[in-house]
């Protein structure tokens, strides 16, 4: 009948409601940390269980070449794996890519040094190969998938996980992968996360580099 309104419920950047187009982005990010986090801090602990740690005290190379070496190879692993994720997603499963490449990029070395500079601490803390591997899957794998807006809204969970969530860099990687991806974002919108990550890979990476240091010592 007339002058009756009729309720249309309408989803932004997503009409279809398609899972990959929500998951695809977050999944990028819960594959990086994990990468970054645990395998740095597996790899360094081994290394000093080894003695092939002490072998590279004594060489000629300064303590930041040393960390470069170290630290290349996986930070090399997470780019690849940023762009074969971005490919599949694009080309396979069609997902949307409306925001620029260089905002992602940018968001994604960042994380990625907030993710090693994790690593870093958790080497620096674990006594045994046994407690950095599992220091490194309670402080990736849990943190990216329930702390982040992957698998749920940070609304949704209790206003206690939502603090500790502003402690893991994943959450701010999320918001502007899928800012990136579904939303167009550019860095007008998303300074305030790239600025989040910027300030934690500092802050983490200094806590790292103190932590190495009173160990040596």
């Amino acid at each position: 009948a007339a002058g009756q309104l009729e309720p249309r419920v309408r989803t932004w950047y997503n009409p279809e409601r398609r899972s990959s187009d929500f998951l695809i982005p977050g999944l990028m990010v819960v594959i990086i940390m994990v990468v970054a986090v645990q395998q740095t801090a597996v790899s360094l602990v081994r290394e000093r269980e080894q003695g092939t740690d002490e072998q590279l005290a004594i060489s000629p190379l300064a303590g930041w070449e040393m960390m470069i070496g170290k630290l290349a190879p996986w930070t090399l692993l997470a780019f690849a794996e940023l762009a074969a994720i971005t490919a599949v997603g694009v080309w396979f499963f069609a997902l949307p890519l409306r925001g620029s490449l260089g905002v992602l990029a940018l968001g994604a070395a960042l994380f990625v040094f907030c993710s090693l500079g994790l690593g870093l601490v958790i080497s620096a803390v674990a006594p045994t190969l046994e407690t950095a591997n599992m220091l490194g899957l309670l402080l990736s794998i849990l943190p990216a998938f329930i702390l982040s807006g992957f698998a749920f809204p940070l609304g949704s969970i209790p206003v206690v996980l939502q603090a500790v969530s502003w402690l893991f860099p994943a959450r701010f990687m999320v918001s502007i992968s899928r800012g990136v991806f579904l939303k167009g974002a550019g860095i007008d919108e998303l300074w305030p996360e790239l600025a989040a990550l910027a300030g934690y890979a500092v802050v983490v990476i200094a806590v790292a580099v103190l932590l190495s240091a009173r160990r040596r010592r």
